[in-house]
Order: C-alpha cells, then structure tokens, then sequence
C-alpha cells in the first residue's frame, strides 16, 4: 500500500506504542511519587486541623513544636517526590528518544520517498515533541488530575455542601477545558500547517538563492515564506487569546469558588459549632482538588500538541513499515532484469504515467531509453532504480523484485544517477561510498571505473577532500562525475542513467562513454534515459517510449534505421519529385 494520507486512521501495534508499554512499569514508579506527593499536599490541612484541636485546646508549645517538625518533615518529603517524579518523566522521555529515534528516522525517509517530504519531517520532529512535553511541567498534571475527585472527596467529608460546592466548581472548569479544545483546535492544526509550509519553503529558497538572486526573485521569495509565517502567527494569536479568556474565567470561578468555600464553612462554625479550623482545611482542600483541572486549562495547548504528534507520528509509523525483514535475500543470479506489465498511477491521478511496460534486458546490455518530453521516462527509470514501486506489474532484478533489494544488507546492487543530482556527504569518499563505512578500496575502483580517480588525486587532500553541502563547491558536470562514481560503487548489477550527458562537454561525454563500455564489460545493465542521440551508438538496445508505452524495442541498429534514421538526401529528393 502506497501512503498518501496520514489522516487516515489505521490500528496496528507500531514502535512508539510498543516503547511506550515497556514504559508501563516506569509510569507506573511516577504514578507512586505522584500519590505520595499528592497525599503529602494534605499535610497543611492535617497541621491547621491539629493547631485548632490540640494545640488551641491545650496551650502546649511542646505539641506546636513537634507538629511543625513532623509538618516540616512531610513538605521536604513531598517536595522530594515531585522532584524525584519529574527526573523520572524526563528520563522516560530520553530514554524513548533514544530507543525510537531509529525507527523514525527510517520511517520519514521511508515516508518522504513515497510520499511528502515535508510531512516526514514534521513527524520526525514530533518525537523530540513528544519529548519536551515529557519534560515539561504539563506531563506532571496528568498524574495530579487523578487526585482531584479525592481531594473533593475529602472535601465531602468535612461536609456535604463544601463538598457540592467545590464538585460544581469542578464541573465548571472541566466545561471550560472543553471549550478550550473545541476553540483552540482549528486555530493550532492551520498555525501547524502554515509554520510547517513556511519552513519548507525557506529551505527550497536557501537552496536556490543563487537563482533567486540572480533573477531578482529574493523579495518575491520572502513575502512568499513570510505569507506562511504570518499565518501562522495569526493562527496562534488566535488560538492564544481564546485560551487567555476562557483562563481568565476559570480563575474567576476559581475565586469566586474559594470564597463561597470559606463564606459557608464560616456559616456552618457559626450554626453548627463547629471547628474554626474547617474554613481552612476547606480552603485548602478546594485548592487542591480544584489545581490540576485549573492548570490542565492552562496547559491544554501542551496537551493537544503532544496528543497531535503522537497520533501524526503513530500513523507514519503504520502507514511505513520500518521493521527490517531477518531474511537475507540472495545476490541476484545473472538473469537479467524484467518488467513485466510494469504500470504506474500517481496518488488521486486521473490517468496513469506508464501503462504495461514489458522489457527484459541481459547482463551487459546498454539501452538508450527515449521519447518525448512527459512520456514517462524518469517515472520508469525510478522504478526501474526501485525509487517508485509499481501500482501494476513487477519489476525483477534476478529474479528479486527490485523494491526488495534493501533487505540484502550492504551489498548494492543498483546505482542510480538523476537528473537532479543530490550529493550528500562531506568527503569525496563519502560521498561514492554511499555513506556505509566508505571502503576506501571499493571507492577508488568505483572512481577509476568512470576516469575521476586522477582529477581526485590532484586535489590536495585527495578522497578526503570535502565537497561542501550538497556538493555546492563543485562545479555541476564535477558533481554529475561524481554522482556516476557512486552509481557505479560496488559494482551494482544495475545501474539507471538519467540524462547523464546533459551537463557534460565533448570531454565529459567521452569519458562518459568510456565509463558505460567499462560497466558493460563487467556484465552491468546500463539504462540510459536521453534526449541526446549521440549516446546510441554505445548502446546495443534501444526502447522508445510515447504516451507511458514502449512503442519500440530491440537491437539499435535496428530500430535507429526503422524508427531514427534522418531520410537521406536521395530519399528527401524522391519524396519532393512524387509530390
């Protein structure tokens, strides 16, 4: 299944859930410090109580002081127990950072080559998210609000109208918690959405500057990233002043609450006698069991994002399967590479771009693949490289479908080279190396085969020569010679050429060709997507594509005499004399 929605809801035991279940026992450690701490928070209640029934009564400094030892005690106590169960929250979320990261990393970039990059980065950053709220103060308050019904419960047992009025004061402010979700989602999901178009945009105009610049784009570039900034900001401002109302109106009815509280337990030493010390045992029993739903509105906005990120990174996770399969599967036999039927629709397209394409080719066999512009010569050369799978068809690289090839380990047995050439790495040897240990051994063989070894060797810090990012120090047929050495690395059984020539002069050209007789002479399959017909006469097969069909294919001569071949001038002569 080809992902193209993380909206849609799926349920399948992935990574993040299952680091998060081996964290039960650890939630559960948090949960004990939070009782204890929570229990602890009665003790100023227990010591005002104590001060009215003893300490009043009896006039005893000794029983004042023994109290306030035992209550002092219980508040470092207390105070140990949030500091201990906070520790614990950020060591959980460093330790899931650390055991998960992996995981998503593949994933996004699993996620970005099938689907949207940016979305894959986004989910990539929600698990640092997850991590912040971890070690945010807002993740305590989820083991706080269980202790409110307690705390009111309590407040039931001083009596019953205390206890009604602290338990619709409570109601209260679960309502306005729910009205802050309600009026702060749409808000926070668009400010996500135009924040995360923003940052992508940025990057697209950092790594075009040159362009922008030189086409007097810059301005245009920024009011376009600024757009989606103030967007966003418009969006949090949004959502930022409705929390900051309806906060505002939970601490008024907090306040009003607290003073009702102490008016009635007032009354009720008045008409009942009893102890003065309810008013401030109520008092702080409201306070109590009245704090956590307080703060939870507060930290909604903290609630909902961490909520957010874990179901857009728990639905990456599904939709991308990042688990590695145990199997090795084996070195493809020399077969040959088929496709058969191969046929390719993008995501919500209305037609598709490749419709029932059958080649085989041999080892050793050079086609030249062309057509014109549209008729679906990069889309089949991805698929061909195993960077699109098919929606039809199958695409064999001995016998193994080519999408599988990844579960071999590190043996490479593709090498692909596009037409927007990405060279990350630093070093020289890095970059060929594809960034798997970087044999020196195999890179120089791999740099020899296409003739870049010596130009290598004249640099002054030879394969260890960094090329900057993204290759920006290179010149573009310097960067196209070394994107074809990494093609080349490890003697791949395949390698898909995608307008190789393009940037190249007579020279480049020639060690090009000399590069592709090289390969073939290693009994490599070499595709060669081209507009230039110069690079024919190297090849033995050609396939000619129109309309996502391979109208033609066979031995070049061939079809360069059926299909290529410019009428001569006696036939140009002969056609002009019948008219």
């Amino acid at each position: 299944m080809t992902p193209t929605n993380l909206a849609q809801p799926q349920r399948q035991q992935t990574q993040l859930v299952m680091a998060l279940r081996a964290c039960a026992g650890a939630f559960g450690l948090v949960f004990l410090y939070s009782s204890g701490y929570n229990l602890f928070l009665l003790a100023p209640s227990i010591y005002l109580l104590q001060i009215y029934d003893r300490v009043m009564s009896s006039r005893s400094v000794d029983t004042l002081v023994m109290l306030t030892l035992i209550i002092a005690v219980a508040v470092v106590v207390g105070s140990t127990l949030d500091i201990v169960r906070r520790a614990a929250l950020s060591r959980i979320g460093s330790w899931l950072d650390h055991r998960l990261r992996p995981d998503v990393l593949s994933a996004s970039f699993e996620y970005a080559s099938r689907a949207d990059s940016s979305v894959a980065a986004d989910c990539y950053r929600d698990l640092a998210s997850l991590r912040q709220f971890l070690d945010s103060p807002a993740s305590a308050l989820l083991f706080d609000i269980p202790w409110s019904p307690i705390f009111l419960l309590l407040l039931f047992l001083v009596h019953p109208l205390l206890g009604a009025i602290g338990l619709l004061s409570a109601i209260a402010l679960l309502s306005l918690a729910l009205l802050t979700e309600l009026a702060t989602q749409q808000p926070i999901a668009q400010a996500n959405l135009s924040l995360s178009r923003s940052y992508v945009r940025l990057a697209t105009a950092l790594r075009y500057i040159q362009v922008i610049r030189a086409m007097g784009m810059q301005d245009g570039a920024a009011q376009i990233v600024y757009r989606d900034a103030e967007r966003a900001r418009k969006a949090q401002d949004t959502a930022m002043h409705r929390t900051e109302i309806i906060l505002g109106f939970s601490k008024s009815i907090r306040t009003l609450t607290q003073i009702l509280v102490m008016g009635a337990a007032t009354w009720l030493v008045l008409a009942d006698n009893s102890s003065p010390g309810i008013i401030f045992v109520s008092s702080l029993l409201l306070g109590r069991g009245l704090a956590p739903v307080e703060g939870a509105i507060g930290a909604w906005r903290s609630f909902a994002f961490a909520r957010n990120s874990f179901n857009r990174l728990n639905k990456m996770l599904i939709l991308v399967s990042t688990q590695e399969d145990p199997r090795t599967i084996p070195v493809p036999d020399p077969s040959g590479l088929i496709l058969d039927n191969v046929g390719y629709a993008p995501p919500f397209a209305d037609r598709p771009i490749l419709k029932g394409v059958t080649l085989h080719l041999l080892p050793g066999d050079c086609v030249a693949l062309i057509g014109p512009s549209g008729s679906g010569k990069s889309t089949l050369g991805r698929i061909m490289a195993g960077v699109l799978h098919p929606t039809s068809g199958c695409t064999l690289l001995g016998g193994v479908e080519i999408s599988a090839l990844r579960l071999c380990g590190d043996t490479r047995h593709v090498g692909y080279l596009p037409q927007d050439i990405e060279l990350f790495g630093g070093a020289i040897k890095d970059v060929i190396g594809r960034l798997d240990g970087a044999d020196p051994i195999r890179a120089i063989e791999a740099a020899k085969l296409v003739g870049l070894h010596e130009t290598i060797m004249r640099l002054p810090q030879g394969y260890e020569t960094d090329i900057g990012e993204g290759g920006n120090l290179l010149l573009r047929a310097q960067r196209q010679q070394l994107g074809l050495a990494r093609a080349a690395y490890g003697n791949p059984s395949l390698v898909v050429l995608d307008d190789p020539n393009s940037s190249l002069d007579y020279e480049g050209e020639r060690i090009l060709y000399n590069a592709i007789e090289r390969m073939r002479s290693r009994r490599m399959i070499v595709v060669i997507i081209t507009h230039r017909m110069g690079v024919l006469p190297i090849t033995n097969k050609i396939a000619i594509m129109r309309n996502g069909m391979v109208n033609a294919f066979g031995e070049s001569e061939h079809i360069y005499d059926t299909y290529l071949r410019p009428p001569s001038p006696t036939q140009t002569l002969e056609g002009k004399a019948a008219l």
